[in-house]
């Protein structure tokens, strides 16, 4: 599956390289109208971040991005600031078809099994944003500031023991970069669990890249700086990973 991104801060749509927020580099389209367009392109599901929330829980951009997504007919999952049950809930009735909890899952993990257990598995993308260390892949929290206690693979395998399939994964060096995506992630991740799904995040800078992850068995390919930055297009994307 092909998911379209964009990233929100400061009420407009922006991209970060390698998540650092003074590398902001805005674009000039309404968040509404683009997302639209991705819908009309064919694409089958949205990607949604509120970058503001993800720093500061108290500046959510909620009601802007729900704005934003009060007329659309696809699947959209989003994620950044979601804290606490009442904000699994509110993103839950205001449409959203899935809810990405990142640094929470990794640090207060029976308080998301909870949230799991409430809501439905199905509703949740675990998002695990990694470095390439001497001892495998480390996932980091706060806004890649702070490295996990817990290996990546330990991480998903508690997770799938509750149901959850769906896991966007990111390898740090390549966000925003356009230099290619972790290729190495994406397979270690599938020869560890071949039942997952795996939304390929970063990097993604060619048709070629897309069918090749194809290739490897992921569940999702995630496009954002690519399509913004007009290296390809949905339709051209869609394409691509069906063909692949």
């Amino acid at each position: 599956m092909i998911i379209p991104a964009l990233d929100v801060l400061q009420n407009q749509i922006v991209r970060l390289y390698q998540g650092k927020y003074d590398t902001a580099q805005f674009y000039p389209y309404e968040l509404g109208a683009r997302l639209q367009a991705y819908a009309n392109s064919g694409a089958g599901k949205l990607h949604l971040v509120d970058l503001e929330g993800a720093r500061d829980p108290s500046k959510k951009q909620w009601q802007h991005i729900q704005t934003a997504t009060k007329a659309l007919n696809v699947p959209y999952q989003v994620g950044g600031g979601i804290r606490s049950e009442h904000d699994v809930a509110d993103w839950l009735e205001a449409g959203a078809n899935q809810v990405v909890i990142g640094s929470m899952a990794v640090e207060k993990r029976e308080q998301v099994q909870a949230w799991i257990e409430k809501f439905g598995a199905e509703h949740f993308v675990i998002a695990l944003d990694v470095n390439k260390t001497e001892n495998g892949w480390a996932p980091a929290t706060h806004g890649w500031l702070s490295e996990s206690e817990f290996g990546l693979f330990e991480l998903v395998d508690f997770y799938v023991a509750l149901g959850v399939i769906d896991f966007l994964c990111t390898d740090i060096s390549k966000d925003g970069t356009m230099t290619g995506p972790s290729f190495a992630l994406y397979e270690d991740l599938i020869n560890h669990n071949n039942q997952i799904k795996v939304q390929a995040s970063g990097g993604v800078s060619s048709l070629d890249d897309i069918a090749k992850l194809k290739k490897l068995g992921v569940g999702g390919v995630i496009l954002g700086k690519s399509l913004l930055d007009g290296a390809f297009n949905v339709e051209e994307a869609l394409a691509c990973y069906q063909n692949a």
